[in-house]
C-alpha cells in the first residue's frame, strides 16, 4: 500500500467521525439514529405512565380515605364546622378559571414545561402534561417564548399552544 492511500483514508475517517459529532450536537434528521430515539421516547413514555398510574392510585385513596367518616370524638361538632368551611373555598377555586402566561426558554426539558404549566395553577397534574409532551410529534417542536394559557383548556390544546400547531 501507497503511503499516500493511508493518509488519505485516516484523513476520510477523521471527517467522518467530525460530522458525526457535529450533527449529534445539532441533532440533525439524517445523522441521529431514530431507532435509538424512539426507544427512549418509548422507554420514558412507559415510565411516567407508570408513575401516573401510582399517583392515580395514591389519589384514589386519598379520596376514600376523606370521603369515610371519622369516628365520633367529643370535639366533632366544631371539627365539622372547621372541615365545612374550608371546603367552601376550595369549592369555590374549582369554578374559577386560572390564566397564566408561561416562558419557555432554550433548554427547557418537558418535564420542566410540564412543572412550570402545573406551577401556574393551569393544570393539577404535570406528569400527565408530560407524559402528553413526551410524544415524539410534540417533544422536538416545543416553542420558545411566551405563551397565555388557561385552566379551561384541554391538556392537547395546551400542548398544541406551546409547540405552535394549530388544528
Amino acid at each position: 500500500m501507497k503511503k499516500s492511500s493511508v493518509r488519505a483514508f485516516g484523513i476520510a475517517c477523521f471527517l467522518i467521525g467530525a460530522l458525526l459529532a457535529i450533527g449529534n450536537q445539532f441533532n440533525l434528521p439524517f445523522v441521529s439514529s431514530s431507532e435509538n430515539k424512539d426507544g427512549q421516547y418509548k422507554e420514558k413514555v412507559l415510565e411516567l405512565e407508570q408513575q401516573l398510574e401510582k399517583a392515580n392510585k395514591q389519589l384514589a385513596q386519598f379520596d376514600q380515605a376523606k370521603s369515610t367518616p371519622e369516628p365520633p370524638q367529643n370535639e366533632a361538632p366544631q371539627k365539622e364546622v372547621a372541615s365545612e368551611q374550608v371546603e367552601k373555598p376550595k369549592e369555590t377555586k374549582k369554578e374559577e378559571i386560572v390564566t397564566g402566561t408561561l416562558y419557555i426558554y432554550s433548554g427547557l426539558t418537558t418535564a420542566d414545561v410540564a412543572q412550570k404549566i402545573k406551577e401556574l395553577g393551569v393544570i393539577n397534574n404535570s406528569v400527565e402534561m408530560e407524559l402528553f409532551l413526551a410524544q415524539p410529534e410534540y417533544a422536538k417542536s416545543i416553542q420558545i417564548g411566551q405563551f397565555e394559557l388557561n385552566s379551561s383548556m384541554s391538556i392537547e390544546e395546551i400542548a398544541n399552544i406551546v409547540t405552535g400547531k394549530k388544528e
